[in-house]
């Protein structure tokens, strides 16, 4: 498992969360996602979403146990809410003709989970994929496995105009016109 630092105090997560400075911050840069990705509407174009604290938030979850990761089960039996921004940018995306991808680095053995998830938070059936990690990776591929999993995205004929995660594992390693880094107080993930 990737080594996780706090963010923040628990006192400050919680200013920045609720008091809709967070919000705004999110909206804004879903805002200029957007914007990109409605000027890169020909051709085969996608858009990658990671999904915890992208796409569904955990904010809740983690509230509850005082923001220790560890002490958590976030996601595991579903009942994450959308972070609405993102749904938004997503709804955008498919009303336009634009591929959604999520790829995410929760495990493959939670792929039932996760997607009732998805759609009981209203992304609806219209994506086109979901990538999880392997349960069980070789030693060495544990590092860019999302930037390798938007390669085989870009294999497959589509061109990721825009990838919007929360981590810096979301967004490094190319394979995408813009990346798009939504803020995330409650923890840093040091390596992925």
């Amino acid at each position: 498992m990737a080594a996780l630092a706090l963010s923040g105090g628990p006192d400050e997560i919680v200013e920045y969360r609720e008091s809709g400075e967070w919000a705004r911050d999110t909206r804004r840069v879903v805002a200029r996602a957007r914007r990109h990705v409605s000027r890169n509407l020909d051709g085969r174009p996608a858009i990658v979403l990671d999904i915890d604290d992208t796409s569904l938030s955990t904010y809740a979850c983690l509230k509850q146990v005082g923001f220790v990761r560890e002490d958590a089960s976030c996601g595991v039996d579903g009942g994450l809410p959308a972070i609405a921004a993102t749904r938004r940018l997503y709804r955008y995306a498919r009303g336009h003709g634009v591929a959604v991808f999520f790829v995410t680095g929760r495990r493959e053995r939670l792929r039932g989970p996760t997607a009732d998830n998805l759609r009981a938070a209203g992304y609806d059936d219209g994506w086109r994929r979901l990538y999880l990690r392997p349960d069980r990776e070789r030693p060495g591929t544990h590092d860019g496995w999302k930037a390798r999993t938007r390669a085989a995205i870009e294999r497959r004929g589509y061109t990721i105009v825009a990838n919007v995660g929360d981590q810096r594992s979301d967004l490094d390693g190319g394979h995408a016109l813009r990346r798009f880094k939504l803020p995330n107080p409650m923890y840093v993930i040091e390596e992925a």
